[in-house]
């Protein structure tokens, strides 16, 4: 009887799900809204990835699941792991053991480093630098989240063009976030930005990189600055002889903000993701119950 490997990456804003043959095929994909077991209802958490695994399995059976690994944003704020790893055995109807581990495990395993030693950027909504060994974390920076941090990320640069907007708001990039907001004045912008979640001014980050390609000064400079905050990151936490991977759609779609990024961290040899980190974490999950098995 074939069997699958079920592998998920769980972020702050959109979960995915990978199902894979034992021989490495892709067999199915799921994908769904952010996963963090760090927000106020863990119930949510657990069926969001319920319902992004069973996307991925399709007509299949889950028991046929000979392993599963989840990368979790929010990891470290799991009061008990183990708990909250068998619920999600449960909800998912599996048979197999559920192994979880930071998100930044597989992204680092997306961009080929097979030996788990080396370190990650993820820069997608939020950003975070990790050194990892393994499951181990050698040495971290950022991910403090929207409030605190974040600098460089996906709402970093929707706040900046908010910001923009407000005192230029007949400019390229201030016509285009008064656009995308439906409003026509920058009082009536700064309500936009305080009535609904944080989560949003993200949704703007696109423009920035739409202009800035286009070459709008203003978006060009939001740019230059983000990619500058990441490359902090990075030289905080990265060891030169170790491999750098750079993941996140921030750090990794085509424009200014990656080019400037690869140009500031040429010397390190950076590498961009082979696969995606649903399919990492499959991959992971396979060669993990292999040295157990």
């Amino acid at each position: 009887m074939t069997t699958f490997l079920l592998g998920i990456d769980a972020g702050g804003s959109r979960t995915r799900a990978a199902l894979l043959d034992t021989a490495g095929t892709l067999l199915g994909r799921g994908a769904s809204g952010g996963a963090n077991p760090a927000g106020p209802d863990q119930d949510d958490t657990v069926a969001t990835l319920a319902a992004t695994a069973s996307a991925a399995l399709g007509h299949r059976d889950p028991a046929r699941v000979a392993a599963c690994l989840i990368g979790l944003a929010g990891y470290r704020a799991l009061p008990d792991p183990d708990g909250f790893a068998r619920r999600v055995r449960t909800a998912l109807g599996l048979h197999c053991p559920v192994r979880l581990v930071p998100d930044t495990v597989p992204a680092l395993a997306s961009g080929g480093v097979t030996d788990g030693r080396g370190t990650v950027l993820i820069a997608g909504t939020g950003t975070i630098c990790v050194r990892l060994d393994g499951d181990r974390t050698l040495a971290r920076s950022g991910g403090l989240g929207w409030l605190l941090g974040d600098e460089g990320g996906g709402f970093w640069l929707g706040r900046e063009a908010l910001r923009h907007a407000h005192a230029s708001p007949d400019g390229p990039l201030g016509t285009a976030v008064r656009t995308h907001c439906a409003v026509d004045s920058p009082d009536r912008l700064l309500r936009w930005a305080y009535a609904g979640p944080p989560r949003r001014l993200a949704d703007l980050a696109p423009l920035v990189t739409r202009l800035a390609t286009a070459g709008d000064t203003a978006a060009l400079a939001i740019a230059r600055t983000a990619a500058e905050h990441l490359a902090a990151l990075v030289r905080a936490t990265a060891v030169t002889a170790e491999p750098l991977v750079l993941t996140g759609s921030v750090a990794t779609s085509p424009g200014p903000i990656r080019g400037h990024l690869l140009r500031h961290l040429a010397d390190l040899t950076p590498q961009l993701p082979t696969t995606d980190a649903a399919t990492a974490a499959a991959l992971l999950a396979g060669r993990r119950a292999h040295r157990t098995g």
